[in-house]
């Protein structure tokens, strides 16, 4: 079966209409261990893992409040795959419902800072549609929509000597919360998504300058305008890299343990290595290994979902306390290594997100007020 063919019969799967035949197939495809991998389970502790994620998944009536699937057992199966094609299976227990908190925190919404060159700073979310500034010839503007954009109403002249060295030393910095994020297109055309907590320092015009250098802190999407004259550079904590026009995302949070860089389109270079579409760098400061990823995945964050593949628990939860700006705190320690893959949206309220994840049965959380403690 070619990826169509097997993400059609999926949907039928997800729809009820599969026939007894196709049912047996896919029931293979999830429990079909990795053969690289020896699962040390007995035929009773497969058909035991079959009861307990099967029959509520045929039961289940309302596949909108789930989307989260906890491997029992530390066991690694096939059903990632089912996730890669984007059709996703529903995992009940028999408590299904909701569980709501005191003072339940809303998501994140689209707002940041914008820093210029002279310190001033105007708060996006309150700032009106139209010009925002007016920086040498270059103008800032709103939209509508909420987007930043910058256009130059006349070409910048080289600086003389006597004034900056640089038009990179006329920057400007644009600066998400914790439960914010932005969107943003660059002096030259090129188109930014930022993602929670995050920053980006830039030029005001690349204009006169031999490259096109920015400095990103946290996360960021971009898709950046073809210039084969002037490469583009993005500088993080532990890596650079360049493009000539591309599509990709970085992921390069000051307390994460590694640099995520996807290439979703077109060709990058990660610290002289170079990435090809799907393929991910993962950069440790002092190493750099490429995987092969699904790039959606990656940027699910920037189409208002929570996407997770075979993730611990304590790297779901520092996305989630970014996005809700709140703090997680572990009572059980353990649970945070416990391994989730799904789908959540980023738009439910924070009590929603964790029935979600409770409804695994292998977590529950406490709120109390700002602060998520994994019990």
């Amino acid at each position: 079966m070619n990826d169509e063919q097997v993400k059609d019969l999926l949907e039928r799967f997800q729809a009820g209409t599969c026939s007894d035949r196709e049912l047996e197939k896919v029931r293979y495809w999830l429990h079909k261990f990795r053969e690289d991998e020896q699962s040390g389970l007995s035929q009773i502790d497969l058909e035991t893992i079959d009861d307990q994620m099967w029959q509520p998944i045929l039961k289940a009536t309302k596949p909108e409040t789930a989307r989260m699937i906890s491997w029992p057992l530390g066991v690694a199966v096939s059903a990632a795959s089912i996730i890669v094609l984007g059709v996703f299976i529903y995992f009940f227990t028999k408590d299904t419902s909701n569980k709501t908190y005191v003072n339940d925190i809303d998501p994140g919404k689209n707002t940041a800072v914008l820093i210029l060159s002279d310190g001033k700073k105007i708060n996006l979310l309150n700032a009106k549609i139209g010009l925002l500034a007016l920086q040498s010839t270059t103008q800032i503007t709103k939209t509508k929509e909420g987007e930043i954009i910058y256009t130059s109403r006349h070409e910048l002249p080289p600086l003389q000597n006597g004034g900056k060295s640089s038009y990179s030393e006329i920057s400007n910095t644009i600066r998400t919360p914790r439960g914010g994020q932005y969107k943003l297109s660059l002096p030259d055309g090129t188109k930014v998504w930022l993602n929670a907590a995050s920053s980006l320092t830039y030029p005001i015009s690349f204009r006169w300058l031999k490259e096109r250098r920015i400095e990103l802190n946290g996360e960021a999407y971009f898709e950046v305008a073809k210039d084969k004259l002037h490469p583009f550079l993005v500088q993080s904590k532990t890596q650079t890299v360049k493009v000539l026009g591309t599509r990709f995302n970085i992921s390069a949070y000051s307390d994460d343990q590694f640099t995520n860089t996807t290439l979703l389109e077109g060709s990058v270079q990660v610290n002289q290595i170079t990435l090809k579409p799907g393929q991910q760098a993962v950069n440790s400061g002092t190493a750099i290994k490429v995987n092969v990823v699904d790039p959606n995945d990656v940027i699910a964050w920037k189409e208002g979902e929570f996407s997770f593949r075979n993730e611990p628990l304590q790297n779901i939860m520092k996305k989630i306390s970014r996005w809700y700006n709140m703090d997680v705190v572990y009572q059980n320690k353990e649970a945070g290594k416990q391994i989730f893959g799904g789908t959540i949206s980023k738009y439910g309220k924070i009590s929603q997100i964790l029935h979600v994840l409770e409804l695994t049965g292998d977590v529950k959380f406490r709120v109390e007020g700002k602060t998520i403690i994994v019990l």
